[in-house]
């Protein structure tokens, strides 16, 4: 069926390519970096958080035994320009006391316990709601859970904006179980391991509305926006291509010509 998220993602997939490594990793401790960069991006744009990660590391802190004893107002100005900088500087310190203090530091030892375990005891940590949790498991230790975010309601409101679900509007875990539903085909690539293919369809999503599905003036026909967005090898320069969004064959916002200025005349 046309505009299946099975077909969402085989496009994004066609026209961006396999997302390997997608998340930058400038450290030695890769799940915990992860769980940073989770808390930090909330409502904040990545470019701020990955230099405010860069700035935690070239202060020796970029670990849960070096942040649990962290000055909170130092860190703080670290994280300057992201949301809620000062907060989130003391939910990380208080994170990183309660890693140390239960497994020695060791964010993997939390993540290696059945997913709904370690789901529960990340909600209860401070900073850490539905969509942070999910992001933790998902990238950093292989649970398979889809991550619904801003980038996920804007983009399948727009693709798919009937009913049966209410893409803007519907409740995390509801959404979250409609996708994973809908994505339970065999023949997907990555199918073979749903861990995978989650990680990888939420980094096509997002990599689709930093270059097109742009909140506001979408660029349905191209160029891409010019954003460069990381530091990272391959996403540290503009996206060369003029063929506009791999979506507009099957996406309702472009097909009823949403994406158009309106013209009173």
């Amino acid at each position: 069926m046309r505009g299946t998220l099975g077909e969402v993602y085989v496009r994004l997939l066609d026209h961006f390519g396999q997302p390997h490594n997608w998340w930058p990793i400038f450290g030695d401790d890769a799940a915990f970096e992860m769980l940073l960069g989770a808390v930090l991006v909330q409502r904040t744009r990545w470019e701020s958080v990955e230099q405010a990660i860069l700035r935690v590391q070239a202060q020796g802190w970029l670990s849960p035994q070096a942040l649990a004893h962290a000055d909170p107002a130092t860190l703080a100005e670290l994280l300057r320009p992201v949301a809620y900088y000062r907060q989130k500087a003391d939910g990380l310190i208080a994170v990183c006391r309660y890693l140390c203090a239960r497994y020695g530091g060791d964010v993997r030892r939390m993540l290696a316990q059945p997913t709904l375990a370690a789901r529960d005891e990340l909600l209860h940590l401070p900073r850490i709601g539905n969509e942070t949790a999910d992001v933790i498991l998902l990238y950093a230790g292989g649970h398979a859970l889809f991550v619904v975010d801003a980038y996920t309601r804007l983009l399948l409101a727009r693709v798919q904006p009937e009913p049966p679900l209410a893409w803007a509007t519907a409740r995390y875990a509801v959404m979250q179980a409609h996708i994973q539903q809908q994505l339970d085909k065999p023949d997907l690539p990555n199918s073979q391991d749903w861990a995978t293919l989650y990680g990888d369809f939420h980094a096509l999503i997002n990599e689709q509305c930093v270059r097109y599905c742009l909140t506001r003036k979408p660029r349905c026909d191209g160029p891409p926006a010019r954003r460069v967005y990381s530091v990272q090898v391959g996403r540290e320069s503009y996206l060369a291509r003029e063929d506009g969004c791999p979506l507009r064959a099957i996406c309702a916002y472009y097909q009823h010509g949403l994406h158009k200025p309106h013209d009173p005349h």
